[in-house]
């Protein structure tokens, strides 16, 4: 008889165990589906335009020497303004702020450094919302 109640009593702990993992204990499953099309969006790129037709001079006096830029206006809207860039051959640099309708600049240089360094210029348009396009640089001059 003992053999009997342990095979009842494992058949009944089996059943147990197997209803037990049906019961309410476990978390519920379920799954879900709907389906939605997203709206399009386009995403557009500007471009900032740079200054056409960037002239530059160095005028060579007998005693001084003027640099000067000229340019016109971006076609880009929200310019803030124009920066010039003096290029020396030897590397240094100048920048000159200049005013969003500003179409010329001019400054003087001694006629010293006119004569020992070759001079380009370039102008970059800025924009309101921090966007910058340079100009190509002009060609080189000297005195």
């Amino acid at each position: 008889m003992t053999g009997i109640r342990r095979g009842l009593l494992l058949m009944s702990l089996a059943v147990a165990v197997v209803l037990g993992g049906l019961g309410p204990a476990h978390p519920a499953q379920a799954s879900f589906s709907k389906t939605m099309t997203a709206a399009t969006t386009q995403i557009a790129t500007a471009t900032v335009a740079p200054p056409t037709n960037v002239t530059g001079s160095l005028t060579c006096g007998k005693s001084s020497a003027t640099m000067a830029a000229n340019w016109t206006l971006s076609t880009s809207s929200a310019v803030s303004g124009y920066l010039v860039t003096v290029h020396f051959d030897d590397g240094f640099v100048q920048n000159v702020q200049m005013a969003a309708t500003a179409t010329s600049w001019s400054a003087p240089i001694s006629l010293y450094q006119a004569t020992l360094h070759a001079i380009s210029y370039s102008v970059t348009t800025q924009t309101t919302y921090g966007w910058t396009t340079e100009s190509a640089s002009t060609g080189w001059f000297s005195c």
